[in-house]
C-alpha cells in the first residue's frame, strides 16, 4: 500500500516546529479523530461492497468504545511497518489537492451507530 503524504516546502523551520508542537499538543485528539475516520470508513466500505454483508455487526457495534479500539488497533497493526517504510521513501513535493478537496463539501452522511 503506498500512502501519498505532503511536505510543507515553502514553510521556514519556524513554522514547522510550531506546526510539531502544534501536533503534539492536539495529539490525543487527533488520534481519537483518525480512529472515528477509519471505523466509520471501514463501516462504509461494508456497506457499499455487497460481497462483504454476510455478517451482523449489529452485536459488535454495540459496545462503541472497544469496536472503534479494535478496528484502530487492527489497522495501525496492517499500517505501521508499511507506513515507515513509505516514510523513509517519500516525495518532498507539496500537493495542495488535499487542500482543495476539504474545501469541497461532500455527498456524505453520518451514519448513527
Amino acid at each position: 500500500m503506498l500512502i501519498q503524504t505532503f511536505y510543507l516546502t515553502s514553510v521556514d523551520s519556524k513554522e514547522k516546529i510550531k506546526l510539531k508542537l502544534l501536533i503534539k499538543k492536539y495529539n490525543e485528539i487527533l488520534l481519537y479523530s483518525v480512529s472515528i475516520a477509519v471505523t466509520e470508513d471501514l463501516i462504509n466500505l461494508i456497506i457499499v461492497n455487497g460481497d462483504d454483508k454476510d455478517f451482523e455487526l449489529i452485536e459488535i457495534m454495540k459496545d462503541r468504545k472497544n469496536f472503534r479500539e479494535f478496528i484502530s488497533n487492527e489497522f495501525v497493526k496492517l499500517n505501521s511497518k508499511s507506513v515507515l517504510a513509505d516514510l523513509k521513501n517519500m516525495d518532498e513535493n507539496f500537493s495542495p489537492k488535499i487542500l482543495r478537496r476539504k474545501s469541497i463539501k461532500g455527498n456524505q452522511v453520518k451514519l448513527n451507530f
